[in-house]
């Protein structure tokens, strides 16, 4: 199991950024059963939001982009409140938001590796020993 954030799931979707060879590369392992790709709630709304005010694209072009993570069958996890004050801790102590710490607090708890294409995230948090950058 592994936990991916919005930066490598946008990138399933938009297949021409940079990055995007090592992030298919998770997509294939997922597709084909041999990874299982964790995610909280929150990256619907991240993606989302992405595709609603940083894209172009027409609603149609973006309802059909969103469809594709629902055919993704990504593990989803509601964070419940100990998942929360995990994230907030993690928040304040390397300076970073939330939205990226309950990733990384997800996969503390699953025991897994946290993957991401945000650099700035992962110059904040490279000295966590499960968190990767794509």
């Amino acid at each position: 199991m592994i936990v991916l954030d919005a930066s490598v799931i946008l990138k399933w979707i938009f297949d021409d950024e940079d990055g995007s060879e090592r992030a298919a590369r998770w997509k294939d392992a997922h597709v084909a059963g041999h990874e299982i790709a964790a995610v909280p709630d929150l990256l619907f709304y991240e993606i989302g939001n992405v595709l609603a005010t940083k894209t172009k694209l027409s609603e149609a072009a973006i309802a059909e982009a969103f469809s594709l993570l629902w055919e993704f069958s990504l593990e989803r996890f509601d964070l419940g409140v100990e998942e929360f004050h995990g994230g907030i801790a993690l928040s304040r102590k390397y300076k970073i938001t939330l939205y990226d710490a309950v990733y990384i607090e997800l996969s503390r708890r699953l025991k897994c590796t946290f993957v991401t294409a945000d650099r700035k995230l992962y110059e904040k948090v490279k000295n966590i020993k499960t968190v990767e950058l794509l």
